[in-house]
């Protein structure tokens, strides 16, 4: 639909000039690690977490440049998660989005602190903001930094990592999903119903959604990994040079293509009630 897709450019433009707004200023002796954040952060994307976050918010009425400090938030801490993945440490992958990875640009000291860097300032942004009240602020802290942490995006990872070279589970695989990419693109839906309050029916369907298409999103991504090309996806294909288990690797190409159809087509069941 071309009507979509240039309407989610527009957005995508929108929400990266106001990424903008919201990192540090470049000066003083960090001034480089502010750099590699900034490069990090406005070195493009899908921004699909700021743009549900966005959508969400204004669906029940709210002001999207109220919201803005939190989508910063949230694609900082996704950010940062994707320059600690490419580490050598871990995917050891030298393109992302088409651009050299931070380690390459920079170097690997300079990447760690620069990730180290957004995911601290993801939490100052949204504390420093004044356009939520003190009480909503501190249920969105804690709503990002448990889905961010131990047991949502960084568990998730550690499960990935130890995954590799060997035979795992659907049951793991389904834990790795849920949880590395799952759980930040559930709180894109969480935190603005958190901070407009909302609750009952209306949140439940929603968070529902939101798991719907986090699964479908990693599913669509271990597809890409295999039939996508550099020109298009923007990186190189790392899942299997790390021998890790995909849906494709568990039930083929085809099977994986159907189990993506069924739950593009849950999501798209699931209305605000």
């Amino acid at each position: 639909n071309l009507d979509f897709k240039v309407q989610k450019e527009q957005k995508v433009r929108e929400i990266e000039d106001s990424l903008q707004n919201y990192l540090p200023k470049q000066k003083g002796y960090q001034k480089i690690i502010m750099e590699a954040m900034e490069y990090s952060l406005l070195a493009g994307g899908k921004r699909l977490r700021p743009m549900l976050m966005k959508e969400t918010y204004t669906l029940f009425g709210g002001h999207s440049k109220v919201i803005e400090p939190f989508m910063a938030a949230i694609e900082m801490v996704h950010t940062y998660s994707l320059v600690h993945d490419d580490l050598p440490a871990m995917d050891d992958d030298t393109y992302r989005r088409g651009k050299l990875t931070t380690h390459k640009k920079f170097d690997e000291a300079t990447a760690i602190l620069a990730g180290d860097a957004l995911l601290t300032y993801a939490f100052y942004v949204i504390s420093a903001s004044e356009k939520i009240e003190n009480s909503g602020k501190v249920n969105i802290i804690r709503i990002l930094s448990d889905y961010s942490g131990i047991n949502g995006m960084v568990g998730g990872q550690y499960v990935d990592m130890e995954s590799e070279n060997k035979e795992i589970s659907f049951d793991t695989l389904k834990y790795i999903h849920s949880h590395k990419t799952g759980k930040l693109l559930k709180a894109a839906v969480e935190l603005p119903l958190e901070a407009l309050a909302i609750e009952g029916k209306q949140k439940e369907v929603l968070l529902e959604y939101s798991e719907l298409i986090g699964i479908a999103f990693q599913i669509k991504d271990d597809l890409l990994d295999i039939e996508g090309d550099f020109e298009k996806t923007g990186k190189e294909s790392s899942d299997e040079k790390n021998n890790k288990t995909t849906y494709p690797k568990l039930f083929g190409l085809e099977k994986t293509k159907e189990i993506l159809n069924d739950y593009t087509e849950k999501a798209d069941r699931k209305s605000v009630v």
